[in-house]
């Protein structure tokens, strides 16, 4: 019984992740070619971009502006060029939480690790091959619990530490510019 929930969440998992990827790979347009990366339009108004990279849509990038950014291109065409991690993840996931429902709270962290690592490595890709760094103006807090907050609800490492030198040498581990930043 516990293989065919597990089934079906992987089936549950495939449906929405394939599903939102198609309805933003067919509602955008195509408005280049680089290579063999599609850029795309969906103008709902958001300067941002998300990498399509699942089974069924791959190597698009779409804008969700009709401005197109050269910097977020050069970070999602990073994305283009990685195992989906987080797609990997939902899936063993979606098997294995049937099994046991102890695993869930440490799949919440190795998930939340596997979004930081991606964003990173797409950040060291534009960094390495354009020379381009993420630029904010978004200052550290404070308050260690705002550091915690900034670290935990965003898919990406905090904008003040994407700005730092030591974000960009490959030696600084996530854990340890995590560390640095919650302990000092």
């Amino acid at each position: 019984m516990d293989w065919e929930l597990s089934l079906f969440n992987i089936l549950l998992v495939v449906t929405i992740y394939e599903g939102f990827h198609g309805y933003l790979f067919y509602k955008s347009k195509e408005v280049r070619k680089e290579g063999k990366v599609s850029v795309r339009v969906l103008d709902i108004s958001e300067e941002n971009a998300i990498t399509l990279n699942s089974l069924f849509f791959r190597d698009s990038v779409v804008f969700l502006s009709d401005k197109l950014n050269d910097r977020i291109l050069r970070h999602e065409e990073g994305h283009t060029k990685q195992f989906n991690y987080i797609y990997a993840f939902l899936l063993a996931v979606a098997a294995l939480l049937p099994l046991s429902n102890f695993i869930a709270i440490p799949a919440v962290l190795l998930g939340k690790f596997l979004l930081w690592k991606m964003e990173r490595d797409a950040d060291l890709y534009a960094y390495t091959k354009y020379n381009i760094k993420y630029e904010s103006v978004a200052e550290r807090p404070k308050s260690k619990i705002d550091r915690i907050k900034a670290w935990l609800f965003d898919t990406h490492p905090p904008d003040y530490i994407r700005t730092k030198e030591e974000y960009y040498e490959k030696k600084n581990s996530l854990i340890k510019l995590l560390l640095n930043d919650l302990l000092s």
